[in-house]
């Protein structure tokens, strides 16, 4: 099965993408500069983290809404009824 996604939407899939890149990096470049116990280094690690969690968040902002999950719709029916007991497996 193929599908057939408007520019548009590869345009934002692609932004996220990308935000989602410069996201890991940046927490990357935090564990890194953690390590190093430069606290000039962990600043400014920890502001291009702030930087590429707000650029991601904008991103996701912008794309579509998920499709509806079927797991999410109620259940047709009343519940089924348990009994409480546990059944034991079978004698090999």
């Amino acid at each position: 099965m193929t599908s057939q996604a408007t520019p548009a939407l590869d345009g934002r899939q692609t932004a996220i993408n990308e935000a989602a890149r410069r996201l890991y990096d940046a927490e990357i470049a935090l564990h890194i500069a953690r390590q190093t116990e430069v606290g000039a280094w962990i600043s400014a690690a920890y502001d291009r983290l702030h930087e590429a969690i707000a650029n991601h968040t904008a991103a996701l902002a912008l794309a579509p809404p998920l499709p509806a999950s079927r797991e999410l719709e109620p259940h047709p029916g009343p519940p089924e009824p348990r009994t409480g007991r546990a059944t034991q497996p079978a004698a090999a």
